[in-house]
Parts: structure tokens; C-alpha cells; sequence
């Protein structure tokens, strides 16, 4: 019995640790910046708690990444994802328009910020 909540604790630690500071500057929507008051918090799924913990070290390195990969797949050993860990990363946006097209398709808008760390 004392069991579940420490598993459930270790879920919030899990699910908060990333969603924190945004892994973006400027709006992926519109390209304006933004502040950081709006932001979507964006899902993501791993195979174990090991990549979740490797993620965890440099969420913007494996944007592209869990952008390409596929659902039920996990973003850093590309093993199948049969009992999910999770970790959350915050996407800033301009306006709650923009959040709104984040909201609907989250990896599109992760490519996008990639893409843009990318540049010089």
C-alpha cells in the first residue's frame, strides 16, 4: 500500500522535472517572441526511465528527433514503448491562438523550434 503513492510521487517528479523554463525563445507558430506566460506543456514518451533521464539532460538536443519519431516509439533508444515513461517539455508561445495550434499538433511545432536552434 505504500508503495502507490511513492510510485505516484515519482510520476509528478517525472512529469514535472522538464516542464519548466520553455525550449523556445520565439514563438514556433509566428516567429515572434515570446515570454514565457503562455506555454503548452507537450507529452512525451519513452520506453524506460533511462531515457526519460537522458532526455532530461538536454531536452533541445532530441527535439528533431521525438518530432520524426513515430508514435509509440520511444525518441532515444527507438525501442517500442510498452510501459511508458513520460516527461513534459513547455513550448512558449505569442498569443492563445498559437497555443491552441500547438495543443493540436505538438510535434510539428517541436520540429519547428529544432529546426530553428539548428540555424547560426
Amino acid at each position: 500500500m505504500k508503495i502507490a503513492p511513492l510510485v505516484t510521487f515519482g510520476l509528478i517528479l517525472t512529469l514535472s522535472s522538464t516542464f519548466g523554463e520553455p525550449v523556445n525563445t520565439s514563438c514556433p507558430v509566428k516567429g515572434r517572441p515570446v515570454d514565457g506566460r503562455i506555454a503548452v506543456p507537450v507529452k512525451i514518451d519513452f520506453c524506460c526511465q533511462r531515457c526519460v533521464a537522458k532526455f532530461e539532460e538536454a531536452p533541445v538536443s532530441f527535439l528533431a528527433k521525438v518530432a520524426k519519431t513515430a508514435k509509440g516509439t520511444c525518441p532515444v533508444s527507438g525501442r517500442e514503448i510498452e510501459k511508458a515513461a513520460t516527461a513534459l517539455v513547455s513550448v512558449a508561445v505569442c498569443c492563445n491562438g498559437c497555443k491552441g495550434k500547438v495543443e493540436a499538433e505538438p510535434r510539428e511545432y517541436l520540429a519547428r523550434i529544432a529546426k530553428s536552434r539548428k540555424r547560426p
